[in-house]
């Protein structure tokens, strides 16, 4: 007689979902979700502060890409919407514990080994929290993820007991369906030629680069104008006093931009400048790339693993080596000869490959891709 297979579930944690500005760990987040719901081999579930939230809930936050409604029905309707977590099923968080211990099977996701690989980057009071919270979240973890191969090997030096309960968990790209056609029926940016940089302005994303070599041949000569977007980081203020006023007249800070704006402008670029010294990942590569842009970027942790053959690379503390491949990327053939490649590239990170690792670990069946996981 056959015994139906059993559906493993899996509960994930949408804490960062609850931020109103998404960006980062809640896209990150967001995107895990869905990709789940895809797969299509496991029931999901979703939680904060161990509390399950309705999946309309969460669906209907994601297609408002904002969390801002959802913390505030969370807030006022918490003991009315739900009830505690299964503790005796899997507990997924897409980045750091909120709690631990707190079921049978728990996983944890490392983003950003920076507060130890780099911690002249930060305040030396995150450094000992993301420390001590790590110690905690690894021990009480029997799946650790980690969103890149360089990120992986950083956790692993630093914690070698760790190595054989990491994963990977690699992330991918999804603009909006509507974006193409948006983007189509609106005026083009009258911005003329520029390149764009997309992050967070702090240290460790070295904008100061570009900023000192502006005044080299190889750029005094371009007609490019630099497209900054990113919300004002850590230290900004300093970081900024250090810009000169002949610098900044050929470099424009956005601030936050919604994600459509985001697609706009990476659009209508001509290649991603991405000059950090350290990344986890570097989804702004990723992005880049799926809309079939090359990436002028750092020869350092995780990038080369994501641009691949669509990047021209530097070292991100030479002035020199970023301007000669500024150089080497800024000729039109170059960039036609990548842009072929940044699409490829984009395309080996999908929703399956996100999804497989957690399905994997709670022992759901691989996805078929049919009517029921591709929904």
């Amino acid at each position: 007689m056959h015994t139906p297979r059993i559906r493993p579930k899996v509960t994930l944690d949408i804490g960062p979902l609850m931020e109103t500005q998404w960006t980062g760990i809640p896209v990150f987040t967001r995107r895990l979700a869905q990709a789940l719901l895809r797969h299509g081999g496991m029931d999901v579930e979703f939680a904060f502060q161990l509390t399950r939230i309705p999946e309309a809930e969460v669906l209907a936050a994601i297609r408002a890409g904002s969390g801002a409604v959802l913390r505030e029905r969370f807030e006022s309707d918490a003991a009315a919407w739900g009830r505690p977590i299964d503790r005796e099923g899997a507990l997924l968080y897409p980045s750091v514990k909120d709690a631990f211990g707190v079921a049978t099977r728990e996983a944890c996701t490392i983003h950003d080994m920076s507060t130890l690989a780099m911690p002249e980057f930060h305040e030396q009071a995150n450094v000992a929290y993301h420390m001590d919270r790590m110690v905690e979240e690894l021990a009480t973890s029997d799946a650790v993820f980690c969103i890149s191969e360089a990120t992986r090997a950083a956790l692993v030096a630093a914690f070698p007991s760790v190595a054989q309960r990491t994963r990977f968990l690699y992330q991918y790209v999804d603009w909006p369906e509507q974006f193409p056609l948006l983007e189509r029926n609106l005026p083009r940016l009258a911005l003329g030629p520029y390149a764009v940089v997309v992050g967070t302005i702090e240290p460790r994303k070295n904008l100061g680069l570009l900023l000192r070599a502006l005044d080299l041949p190889e750029l005094r000569r371009s007609p490019l104008r630099f497209v900054v977007i990113g919300r004002r980081g850590w230290k900004v203020d300093k970081f900024m006093a250090s810009v000169s006023p002949a610098a900044r007249e050929r470099v424009l800070f956005s601030g936050f931009v919604s994600e459509f704006t985001k697609y706009r402008l990476i659009k209508g670029a001509q290649f991603l400048i991405f000059p950090s010294v350290y990344e986890g990942f570097g989804i702004p590569a990723l992005e880049a790339m799926s809309l079939g842009k090359p990436v002028l970027c750092s020869f350092s942790s995780s990038l080369p693993e994501v641009a691949g053959d669509a990047g021209v690379y530097f070292d991100p503390l030479s002035t020199s080596e970023f301007a000669a491949a500024f150089g080497e990327i800024s000729d039109a053939r170059k960039l036609a000869a990548l842009a072929p490649l940044a699409l490829a590239g984009a395309e080996a990170f999908n929703w399956q490959r996100m999804a497989g690792p957690v399905a994997e670990w709670v022992g759901a069946a691989p996805c078929v891709i049919d009517i029921e996981c591709s929904v």
